[in-house]
C-alpha cells in the first residue's frame, strides 16, 4: 500500500510540474463570437497539441473597441504571455501598440504591412484581392446599388471598403459606405447588395444575422470576405481558408516558443483562397447562381 501510495504521488508532482512548467499563450479574438476566427482558434489549439508544444493557450474576447482591445492585451502580459496570437489585423496593431517585448503572431490579418503591424511579429496573412468576390456578386444579383458595411476603426476595414468600392463604381454601380458603430447600422438602405467588410462589429454572430435578417427582408443579395458567414447566411464568402491559418499559426507559435525569433520567421503570405455560396439563399431570394461558378466554391445548400 505504501509503495502505491509513493508511486502516486510521484506521479501527481511529475503532473504537476509539467502543467507548471507549460508556457502561456495568450491569444486576443477582436470580439465573442467571429465564426471565422473561432475556427482559426480551434484549429491552431489543435494544431498546437499535435506538435506537443507543452503550452496553455488563453483566449481573450472582449468587446469590438481599441480601448477593450487595449486592456485584453496588457492582461495577457500580466498573465506572462510568451508569445500573443492576435486574430485580425486590428488586434494586431493594438496589441504592437501596447506592448514591446512579447512576440506577436497575427492570423487572419488583411494587408498587415498596409495597416500598420510592425515590431516582434511575424503571421498569417489573409489578403484576398476583391476584384473576383464583387465581379462574381454582380454577376449573381446584378446590381446597380451596393452598400459597404465598414467600421472606421479598423484600419483592414477601411481599405476593404475603399478597394470594393473602386471596383463597384468602375462596374458602373452607385456606392453607399456605412460606418457601422450602432445596432442602427445594421437596417440596410434599399440597394440591390450589401459588402460585409471584416469588421469586428460586423461579424460578431448576433450582429451579422441581424444584418442577414435585414437583408432578408429587402431581398438584398450580400457578400462576405470571411468564411463561416455563407452557414449563417450570407449570399457569397470570398475568404483565407481558415483550416490553413490555423495551423500556420500554430507552427509559428511553437517556434517562438522553442526560442526562435519571430523576425527570423517569414510570415505567410499565401491564403489559400477559397469561394462560398449559400444556393438554399440564393434561391429564397430570387437569384440563379450561373454554372460556371458552382464548379469553384463550396456550396452550402
Amino acid at each position: 500500500m505504501l509503495k502505491l501510495l509513493l508511486g502516486a504521488a510521484v506521479l501527481l508532482f511529475a503532473n504537476m510540474h509539467q502543467v507548471a512548467m507549460a508556457e502561456t499563450v495568450g491569444a486576443l479574438m477582436p470580439a465573442k463570437d467571429i465564426p471565422y476566427y473561432v475556427e482559426i482558434h480551434d484549429t491552431m489549439t489543435r494544431e498546437l497539441q499535435s506538435l506537443n508544444a507543452n503550452s496553455n493557450v488563453i483566449l481573450q474576447r472582449p468587446s469590438p473597441n481599441v480601448r477593450a482591445w487595449s486592456n485584453a492585451t496588457r492582461k495577457l502580459v500580466i498573465l506572462g504571455s510568451e508569445v500573443i496570437v492576435a486574430y485580425g489585423s486590428a488586434t494586431a496593431i493594438c496589441v504592437g501598440s501596447e506592448n514591446e517585448d512579447v512576440p506577436v503572431v497575427y492570423s487572419g490579418a488583411y494587408k498587415p504591412a498596409g495597416c500598420g503591424i510592425a515590431g516582434k511579429v511575424t503571421g498569417m496573412e489573409s489578403t484576398i484581392p476583391l476584384d473576383s468576390l464583387i465581379d462574381n456578386l454582380k454577376k449573381i444579383s446584378k446590381f446597380s446599388t451596393l452598400a459597404i458595411l465598414y467600421a472606421k476603426e479598423e484600419q483592414g476595414s477601411i481599405m476593404q471598403m475603399e478597394e470594393a468600392a473602386a471596383l463597384a463604381v468602375k462596374a458602373g454601380a452607385e456606392v453607399i459606405k456605412i460606418d457601422v458603430h450602432d445596432e442602427s447600422s445594421f437596417a440596410l438602405p434599399d440597394v440591390d447588395a450589401v459588402f460585409l467588410t471584416g469588421a469586428a462589429t460586423i461579424n460578431q454572430k448576433e450582429n451579422l444575422e441581424a444584418i442577414i435578417t435585414s437583408a432578408r427582408a429587402k431581398k438584398i443579395a450580400s457578400a462576405s470576405v470571411l468564411s463561416g458567414t455563407c452557414e449563417l447566411g450570407v449570399l457569397i464568402s470570398l475568404s483565407a481558408n481558415p483550416e490553413h491559418q490555423g495551423i500556420g499559426t500554430a507552427k509559428m507559435v511553437a517556434a517562438i516558443l522553442d526560442g526562435k525569433s519571430p523576425g527570423d520567421i517569414p510570415p505567410d503570405k499565401n491564403p489559400e483562397a477559397e469561394m462560398t455560396i449559400n444556393l438554399k439563399e440564393a434561391k429564397e431570394l430570387g437569384f440563379s447562381v450561373p454554372f460556371e461558378l458552382l464548379g469553384t466554391a463550396r456550396l452550402v445548400k
